[in-house]
């Protein structure tokens, strides 16, 4: 498990507005055994994970799975945690601490569907490694690592 911190997350006059998201690494197994990986793209966006902000009183564990199903139609089962990352973000012309937690979730249902009132342009199966090819975000890449270790067993599956 990783936690990957942007060295700015802490900085700033806002420390006490920490915005809480939960993500999920959505998985799974096609008809030759091989893992593959669930990426969206949101408008003007990276191909990335499902993830959003856990509401007030929400478990995160719901929160992923309501997220996962809200952004790509897929329904799936929360399995183990597998990092957190904190980063800054600009929120409403000013810098905000964000906190996105990820699970790995085995797809159950459904069929990948991008969702517009969500702002999904594109949802997408890959095969571990086109996925961290596609995924930009150097801190996005490290949890997908991070799940291929838990998902293959072992720390050199965490390599390339």
């Amino acid at each position: 498990m990783s936690l990957d911190m942007d060295p700015t997350a802490f900085e700033g006059p806002d420390l006490d507005a920490l915005i809480s998201a939960a993500g999920g690494v959505v998985y799974r197994r096609n008809a030759r055994g091989q893992i593959e990986i669930l990426l969206i793209k949101k408008q003007g966006g990276f191909w990335t994970l499902p993830k959003g902000r856990i509401k007030p009183g929400e478990e995160e564990r719901l929160a992923v799975a309501r997220e996962v199903a809200e952004e790509t139609s897929i329904t799936g089962e929360v399995e183990q945690l597998v990092g957190q990352v904190v980063y800054t973000i600009q929120k409403a012309g000013r810098p905000r601490r964000k906190s996105v937690t990820y699970y790995l979730v085995r797809a159950v249902s459904g069929r990948p569907r991008p969702q517009a009132k969500e702002r999904i342009v594109r949802t997408r199966w890959f095969p571990l490694t086109a996925a961290l090819r596609r995924i930009r975000r150097k801190r996005v890449r490290n949890i997908v690592r991070d799940a291929r270790a838990l998902l293959l067993g072992g720390p050199e599956a965490k390599q390339s």
